[in-house]
């Protein structure tokens, strides 16, 4: 059996500490400009193709989380400070007061970047500094966010094709989300005891499930860009009914047909792409 899996980055401080000036953008394709570098390492006891490359939206979302925790922390840092100013205030004892720095100090990263002295020999508000390093910041923005790394035994296969086989995991994990969906395909409730039986409902919900996601496909061709569940409420919208007219003549029989009750004009256009009006096609009217 064949993987393709990610690795902690703070596990792999020599994988982390290969310079972003090592890295590639891939040429054309789909992952075009990204910046990439491949090598092969022993990771857990065999030797791996290793891929690392830099995700622009987890560096943002990384700096946007950190500005967001530091921004926090300074402003607990001036209410401390404030405190420490008034008569008879602070930590009573040298070891609450490490306590409640070593506190404003947790989180990812802050430690690195935030650095916090208490002297108890001063007094007032002068007991407390702080201050940012912008150096240690500044490194971290540009060569450790935004690093990703992943391993696999598919030596043969191209760095493009290793992260898009690594993509794919969001899309297994979305099939798995659509089995709990209970209005849509879910595998729960089984009111079922025999493994024959678990076996045979199992069967039918992955059936119907290929044969969802078949609709879907044809579905995007026509643009249609919602969710699954989106699209079975949707066609779902779709009432056919039975019409009775009356015979031409005193004793003929009632003329029925089958007509498609008026829909909104998206989804009978999204309808008249799925279903071709060609035989075998039971409906014998519509409306536009």
């Amino acid at each position: 059996m064949h993987y393709v899996a990610s690795l902690v980055l703070t596990q792999h401080p020599d994988l982390r500490a290969i310079p972003t000036t090592a890295y590639a953008p891939l040429g054309t394709g789909p992952l075009a400009k990204l910046p990439v570098y491949r090598c092969q390492r022993p990771i857990w006891g065999a030797e791996r193709t290793v891929v690392l490359f830099i995700s622009a939206k987890l560096r943002r979302g990384q700096i946007r989380g950190l500005h967001q925790h530091l921004t926090k922390r300074v402003q607990a840092l001036t209410q401390w400070q404030q405190t420490l100013a008034k008569p008879h205030s602070g930590p009573r004892t040298p070891a609450s007061a490490r306590k409640q720095v070593a506190a404003l100090l947790t989180g990812q990263y802050i430690a690195q970047v935030l650095q916090i002295a208490y002297d108890g020999q001063q007094t007032g508000a002068h007991r407390l500094t702080w201050g940012i390093d912008h150096a240690a910041l500044e490194l971290l923005e540009t060569e450790v966010f935004g690093k990703r790394i992943l391993i696999t035994d598919q030596h043969a296969w191209s760095t493009e094709e290793i992260i898009l086989a690594y993509r794919g995991q969001s899309r297994a994990e979305a099939i798995f989300r659509q089995l709990k969906d209970v209005r849509h395909l879910a595998v729960r409730p089984q009111y079922h005891w025999t493994d024959q039986k678990i076996r045979v409902h199992t069967f039918i919900c992955m059936l119907a499930l290929l044969l969802c996601r078949l609709v879907e496909r044809e579905s995007r061709a026509t643009g249609y860009q919602g969710s699954l569940s989106s699209l079975l409420d949707l066609l779902g919208s779709i009432r056919l009914a039975m019409v009775l007219r009356p015979a031409g003549t005193p004793r003929g029989h009632p003329r029925c047909g089958w007509v498609l009750e008026e829909s909104a004009p998206d989804t009978w256009h999204l309808y008249q792409r799925l279903v071709p009006p060609v035989p075998p096609f039971v409906y014998t009217a519509g409306s536009g």
